[in-house]
């Protein structure tokens, strides 16, 4: 009797440490991995897929280039009319050269109402920070050239009071300014003539505010020399 008691116990110690080593083992293969590292490795994996997919748009672009110019010097001989497209183009994104297309006009001017028992007469006034405001609305709403009394606007171009009238790319200006944008006419208006735009603001505190659209706006070369103080071409690009 005592005997098959033993005998039960060794194999049931046998099978206890046989089942211990192979959950070990399982455990070996399958470790936990807590959810934030799996998050990280999948934000990760997400970046270099994206990164790669900038990187096969570029080639892409070079390629296309590439292939316009080889077929260009076998058609004409050289690539002369490809290089003239392309400065061209990078006049008209620049800035450095006349544009037409479809957009709207902006009228703004000082409020002609009474004032208000006590109010500050700058409030009918037009200043340049609600130029700016509109023009920032215009930028954001897809415009892709924007003048001002006829004076084109690039990046480097301030907009500053001065008494009644405004200082645009180092010219001074009176009312009316007249604002033209070109992009598309129905974004470009809902930009600035919508109920919370600040154009919309503008008209209901009392200044004068008229925005039509146009199916063919001409928009002037920035006039100015452009200086760089501090940007330099990097050498072996």
């Amino acid at each position: 009797m005592y005997k098959n008691k033993l005998n039960i116990f060794l194999l049931t110690l046998i099978l206890g440490i046989t089942i211990s080593l192979q959950i070990r083992s399982f455990n070996k293969e399958y470790e936990y991995v807590p959810l934030r590292v799996i998050y990280d490795y999948k934000k990760q994996i997400d970046k270099e897929k994206t990164e790669l997919k900038k990187l096969k748009e570029v080639i892409n672009d070079y390629t296309a280039k590439i292939n316009e110019y080889e077929d260009a010097k076998i058609r004409d001989g050289d690539i002369t009319k490809v290089l003239k497209k392309e400065l061209n183009e990078v006049k008209k994104i620049s800035g450095f050269t006349d544009v037409e297309g479809p957009g709207i006009i902006i009228i703004m001017n000082d409020g002609s109402r009474k004032l208000y028992e006590g109010e500050n007469p700058n409030v009918l006034i037009v200043h340049n920070i609600d130029v700016l405001n509109i023009i920032n609305d215009l930028k954001n709403a897809g415009a892709e050239a924007i003048s001002i009394n006829n004076q084109r606007l690039l990046f480097n171009s301030e907009i500053d009071c001065s008494g009644y009238t405004l200082k645009i790319n180092k010219q001074e200006f009176a009312q009316p300014f007249i604002i033209k944008a070109i992009g598309n006419p129905k974004q470009l208006e809902a930009a600035v003539k919508a109920p919370g735009t600040y154009g919309n603001l503008l008209k209901e505190i009392g200044l004068f505010f008229e925005v039509n659209t146009s199916v063919s706006i001409k928009i002037p070369k920035y006039s100015e020399e452009l200086i760089f103080k501090y940007l330099q071409i990097k050498e072996g690009e």
